[in-house]
């Protein structure tokens, strides 16, 4: 794919990466306490998606807190539309609700579900507020090819719907019942990290840049923005191909885009 080669040679520093996508649990408990700490509110603001524009709740930084004013969070009882104007399959909302006071889940079942909905900065005000951070991309593509160089962030570099939580082989082809399922539903990799290949895309702390590495550099980082602010997505989604799975398939997106198969995991011992 475009933007996935030249192949280099890049090092890595000693870092440590969360062995699951962050789930809604977790999510919930950053919002209360963050709320309690006068980090965020919630708005009523419109959205708008192929099925056209609607009033949404969304989590709003405060102007202390990390991203000021920019959205964290959608909540919402409805799992969004597709590209051609179809209603998701219903487990595709935000399990996350406010109910004027906390934040709470809308089904216990779906706590270790990867929290989904979530934009950039929803994502890296997380790890900020963890003293963590969000993976470079070096980093993600370092853990998802787990020691062994493999094609797929599997547990034996393979793909196929036994292993990852995706749509498929054929690129186009939508599976209108796909969602996301719970953390730790598929085998390990090697490194024990679960679901570096579909679920949710995750993202990376690196501004996009299809020339930005070469070869023998260190702990590499894109902190320079580009002329649209996107930011690094990697590991495919439930509803992407499989080739969108591959350890080294690139892809990036606007920072205040989330839906319904975006996500995030964190990493220590971050080097910039």
């Amino acid at each position: 794919m475009p933007g996935d080669s030249p192949i280099v040679n890049i090092t890595v520093s000693d870092f440590s990466i969360s062995d699951t996508e962050i789930t809604n649990a977790q999510y919930i408990e950053f919002l209360n306490s963050a709320y309690n700490n006068g980090l965020i509110n919630v708005e009523l603001m419109t959205a708008t998606d192929p099925c056209g524009s609607y009033d949404e709740y969304m989590v709003v930084a405060t102007d202390i807190a990390p991203h000021a004013g920019e959205i964290y969070l959608q909540l919402g009882e409805t799992g969004g539309c597709t590209s051609d104007g179809h209603a998701e399959h219903i487990d595709n909302k935000s399990w996350i609700t406010f109910t004027g006071e906390k934040f709470e889940l809308l089904d216990d079942d779906k706590s270790d579900w990867p929290v989904n909905w979530v934009k950039w900065y929803g994502a890296d005000a997380f790890a900020q507020y963890y003293e963590v951070a969000l993976p470079t991309e070096a980093q993600w593509e370092y853990a998802a090819k787990a020691g062994y160089n493999y094609e797929y962030p599997t547990d034996d570099g393979t793909i196929d719907l036994s292993k990852a939580n995706y749509n498929g082989d054929t690129p186009g082809v939508y599976n209108p019942d796909g969602h996301a399922v719970a953390v730790r539903s598929y085998a390990q990799n090697p490194f024990t990290l679960y679901d570096m290949g579909g679920n949710v895309w995750e993202w990376c702390a690196d501004y996009y840049d299809a020339n930005f590495y070469s070869n023998d550099a260190v702990d590499p980082v894109n902190t320079t923005p580009n002329v649209d602010n996107k930011r690094v997505r990697r590991g495919g989604s439930w509803n992407y191909h499989a080739s969108t799975l591959a350890s080294y398939a690139r892809a990036s997106d606007f920072e205040n885009r989330g839906n319904n198969h975006f996500g995030f995991r964190v990493v220590s011992n971050y080097t910039n």
